[in-house]
C-alpha cells in the first residue's frame, strides 16, 4: 500500500511538472529541491518529507493535498503513533525533529516536536514568502534568530517570527532543550 502511494505521488509530480512546461532543472530552482531528489521522487525511489512535498506543491502552485493520495476526509480521526519512524524528519547527534502533523493536511501547516542538544544549531534558509513559525519551549532554553532579530527563550516561553528570511534556533546551554515548532506557510493566491 505504501508503494502505491509513492507511485501516485511521483506520477502526480511528473504530470503537474509537464503540464506546467517545467523541466526538472526549472522545478528544482522554483522549489529549492535538488534535481536529483525530484528525479528520485518522480521515479518513486524516495519517500520525501513533508517539507519537501510542501516546497514542490508551492512551486507547482497546487495544494499539498493535490499531491497526496489520501484526500482529506472530514470527521476522520488520524493518528500518528509515537514510534512510527516515517514521521522522524531528522535524527542525529545535534537534534531530533519529529513531525506531529499528518502528511495530508488540507492546510499549509506543519507541527514538529524538537529536541536540541547543547551547542546544537538548526539553521534554515528563507522559506516561501509569508511563511511564519511559532516556537514554544518545553524544556531548557534556546536562542531564536529571524533576519536581524534575536531573542532568548526559556521553558514556557513562546515566540512568533518570520521564516521567509534566514533564521536559526540555537541551544547555547549545557543541557538539552525541547520545544514544539509550528510552521505556517502563506497560501498561494491568498
Amino acid at each position: 500500500m505504501g508503494e502505491e502511494k509513492n507511485f501516485q505521488l511521483g506520477v502526480k509530480v511528473r504530470r503537474l511538472r509537464l503540464a506546467g512546461h517545467l523541466t526538472l532543472d526549472s522545478l528544482s530552482r522554483l522549489a529549492g529541491v535538488s534535481k536529483a531528489m525530484l528525479s528520485q521522487i518522480e521515479q518513486d525511489k524516495v519517500n520525501p518529507t513533508v517539507a519537501v512535498i510542501m516546497k514542490i506543491a508551492a512551486a507547482l502552485q497546487v495544494n499539498i493535498s493535490d499531491l497526496l493520495d489520501q484526500p482529506a476526509k472530514k470527521g476522520i480521526l488520524r493518528i500518528i503513533r509515537h514510534d512510527d519512524p516515517a514521521y522522524t524528519y531528522r535524527s542525529d547527534q545535534c537534534c531530533n525533529i519529529r513531525t506531529l502533523s499528518p502528511l495530508s493536511l488540507e492546510k499549509s501547516i506543519e507541527f514538529y516536536s524538537v529536541s536540541l542538544e547543547p551547542d546544537g544549531v538548526i539553521k534554515s534558509e528563507p522559506h516561501f514568502p509569508g511563511t511564519e513559525e511559532i516556537l514554544h519551549v518545553t524544556r531548557g532554553k534556546v536562542t531564536v534568530t529571524s533576519g536581524q532579530e534575536t531573542i532568548e527563550l526559556v521553558h514556557g516561553d513562546s515566540a512568533h517570527y518570520r521564516a521567509d528570511v534566514e533564521h536559526c534556533i540555537t541551544n547555547n546551554s549545557r543541557s538539552r532543550s525541547e520545544f514544539f515548532l509550528v510552521v505556517k506557510y502563506h497560501e498561494i493566491g491568498a
